[in-house]
């Protein structure tokens, strides 16, 4: 039944209020970051006077110079518009990262609901009732907020939902009694995505499989921010979150994260943004952000 009240589930989106974010000093990170499970290249054999330059360290150092160029350039773009704005990027392909504003830690909204059900996943150990998958789907599909505040309650609430992300190594997100007041930043919100993909110990391989299937079906109306540019036959799974701030002068917190996998690029993406003039200043500027992305996202190669 819940997933036929798409219409009833959209008119009970979040619209909570909160305090303006205080302002933050912002920088830019570009870091490199390697799964645990991969594996360093091995010493390159050459001639002794004249080192052979492999066609893996060529591809190398054009990944690092393009997501140089991809972080300066969002950096850019965000210097240009109003509000404040965070984004993390992890290339699957080039086994690194881009992060622009890594001390920007905003509003959640209802991107929440992505760790709520992460938390219920690990606490069951991915055995959910039939009514709480029903439950999931709901909240991640059509983003209801009576769905998850049922799941966060059955969490243990902040208590529950914080003691899984220590367990995943979150370090910037802080849960609040009231789930969407939760605060964030983009790395870890990527770093959270990535587990759906991850072979560990918290999330069984079902798990992960029923969470990422909910997110490549959020509702038609949803289907926006990291999907901004993106080409149709792209496999895309993302979670948005939405909320207008009275205390911040009716002014919103739009957010975005996912994965984009498709025409050898493959990444995972988190988009926050505070201050925004309107709802739909926040989606433009996800969108644009996310269309920067996909045009430069390492290509994979059998190079190598």
């Amino acid at each position: 039944m819940r997933r036929t009240r798409a219409a009833v589930i959209r008119r009970r989106r979040l619209a909570t209020t909160v305090a303006a974010a205080s302002a933050l000093t912002v920088g830019v990170v570009l870091a490199t970051q390697l799964p645990a499970h991969s594996h360093s290249r091995q010493p390159i054999k050459a001639a002794a006077s004249h080192p052979a330059v492999t066609a893996s360290e060529t591809a190398d150092a054009a990944s690092n110079a393009g997501l140089a160029t991809l972080r300066k350039d969002i950096a850019a773009y965000l210097a240009a518009r109003h509000g404040a704005a965070s984004v993390a990027i992890y290339d699957r392909t080039a086994r690194k990262s881009v992060v622009v504003h890594p001390s920007l830690r905003g509003r959640t909204a209802s991107i929440v609901k992505v760790d709520i059900l992460e938390t219920r996943l690990h606490q069951t150990g991915g055995h959910l009732s039939e009514d709480q998958r029903e439950t999931a789907t709901s909240m991640i599909e059509n983003s209801d907020n009576d769905s998850a505040t049922e799941l966060w309650d059955d969490d243990g609430g902040p208590s529950g939902v914080h003691a899984y992300n220590a367990e995943v190594g979150l370090t910037q997100t802080t849960p609040n009694a009231d789930w969407g007041l939760t605060t964030t930043s983009a790395a870890d919100q990527v770093n959270l995505v990535r587990e759906l993909f991850r072979h560990n110990s918290l999330l069984t391989k079902s798990g992960r499989k029923f969470q990422r299937t909910l997110m490549r079906h959020i509702e038609s109306d949803q289907r926006w921010g990291i999907n901004g540019g993106v080409p149709s036959n792209a496999i895309v799974g993302n979670k948005n979150g939405w909320l207008p701030v009275t205390e911040d002068h009716n002014r919103w917190a739009v957010n975005s994260i996912g994965w984009v996998k498709g025409d050898g690029k493959s990444y995972f993406i988190a988009v926050i943004t505070q201050h925004d003039a309107s709802e739909d200043y926040g989606i433009d500027t996800i969108q644009h952000v996310a269309r920067m992305v996909w045009n430069h996202a390492t290509v994979a190669t059998s190079a190598g």
